[in-house]
């Protein structure tokens, strides 16, 4: 099991990201996203949604300006 090194707020919005290269990461926090580009990424799921982020959602996540709903 991972640890965290900071803290998570109740209602931190989790999503696992399946890579192009294959590889698959689970229950990252969009801090964990701002950086990767949109190009290696085949999908990002939101778990708590229970439903795939749409490409302009992914393009914020990865520029670390999306906006939490709610």
């Amino acid at each position: 099991m991972v640890e965290r090194l900071y803290y998570e707020s109740p209602g931190t919005a989790h999503f696992n990201v399946k890579f192009k290269s294959g590889g698959l990461l689970n229950r990252l926090t969009a801090r964990e996203l701002v950086g990767l580009t949109t190009r290696e990424i085949e999908f990002i799921y939101l778990v708590e949604s229970k439903r795939n982020a749409t490409p302009e959602e992914i393009r914020a996540l990865c520029k670390g300006t999306a906006k939490s709903k709610g």
